[in-house]
């Protein structure tokens, strides 16, 4: 999982090593994925490939299993707490952020922008609406029909862009909605699936298809975050959005077949997911808007040197020291301020 905020306070007997392992994998190649990107190699063959496959199926497990860990969002004021605390102010937060770097990286004034979320705080965005939309999600006789069918149909939309995160708040709403039906015995059952091969097999095979599919389909597709190309049919349309759908899916499910399932090193990682998630992007700022970039990036054996450089910045940012310095950036301790007590918390004590 990203940042699903109310795991990171979660005592360590409720936590799910499996998931935590999970989320660990998952926002390591989170931090890869936006390095390649960065020092601009996903037009190389390697950087290319990489990228592909791990666009083809990260978001959409992140998705999923956040979806799972919101079952019991019901809007009860201390959930609404923690959503203010724990996503909207690190969103205004980190927006801010983002724009003062890029102004003060491109020499550009400073402009806040808060409903265009940037770059990655889409995410962040589009998880607090799904949580507050997950009591209205759960009534709904057939959630994941109708989370499809709005998939689908959204792109229609020409005007459909980034604003308020719209694009890919709709477009990946079946992931979310899948993993809110799932249920725990479900997940049992793939955590006890014994064979692990086909899960690695599966992912083998996104790497070999986004090797040899890497000029023909658009990383665009798995963004699923804009309007439908005007100049493609819309039967062609829908198809690749069902297709990029399934991949998510599929590709989620061989992660899991492959996660360890005790604790390992992994469960720190995925533990303190939300830390990485935010702070890695602002380290990277600086790349991102660089003029120019070294020449050695460009070869192979530099594009291997990121994915190094990608695995070694997760794990700085998931030392317990990072976590403790930040904390007040990433959850700041500010909900009395911003919500009513709960009736249990304002009532005067009783006296006999």
């Amino acid at each position: 999982m990203l940042p699903c905020p109310h795991d990171a306070s979660a005592p360590a007997r409720d936590r799910d090593p499996f998931l935590d392992n999970a989320r660990g994998i998952l926002i390591a190649l989170v931090v890869v994925g936006h390095t390649l990107e960065c020092f601009d190699v996903i037009g190389d063959v390697l950087g290319g490939t990489l990228y592909k496959a791990i666009y083809s199926f990260h978001m959409a497990a992140f998705v999923i299993i956040s979806g799972y860990l919101s079952r019991s969002y019901r809007n009860e004021p201390r959930q609404v707490k923690r959503l203010l605390t724990a996503m909207l102010v690190p969103y205004v937060i980190f927006q801010m952020v983002h724009e003062a770097g890029k102004a003060l990286l491109l020499g550009q004034e400073f402009a806040l922008q808060l409903v265009v979320p940037a770059w990655t705080l889409w995410f962040l965005f589009a998880l607090m609406v799904w949580r507050l939309l997950t009591p209205v999600l759960r009534q709904l006789r057939h959630p994941l029909v109708f989370a499809v069918a709005i998939s689908v149909i959204a792109p229609l939309d020409p005007d459909l862009d980034s604003t308020l995160s719209i694009g890919r708040l709709l477009g990946m709403l079946p992931f979310f909605v899948l993993g809110l039906v799932c249920t725990p015995e479900v997940l049992e059952q793939v955590r006890s699936f014994r064979p692990r091969w086909p899960g690695a097999l599966v992912l083998l095979a996104a790497v070999v298809c986004a090797f040899l599919l890497r000029e023909q389909v658009s990383n665009s597709y798995f963004y699923l975050r804009e309007a439908y190309d005007e100049e493609a049919s819309v039967l062609f349309s829908v198809a690749v959005r069902l297709g990029a759908l399934v991949v998510g899916v599929v590709g989620t499910l061989a992660l899991l077949l492959v996660t360890p399932r005790a604790q390992s090193v992994l469960t720190t990682v995925g533990s303190r997911s939300l830390t990485i998630y935010l702070l890695h992007t602002v380290l990277l700022l600086p790349i991102r808007y660089a003029e120019s970039l070294p020449g050695w990036v460009e070869t192979g054996w530099g594009t291997l040197a990121l994915v190094g450089v990608g695995l070694l910045l997760t794990a700085v940012l998931a030392t317990g020291i990072v976590g403790r310095l930040t904390r007040w950036l990433i959850d700041p301790p500010i909900g009395r301020w911003l919500t009513r007590p709960a009736p249990e918390e304002s009532a005067p004590p009783m006296t006999r």
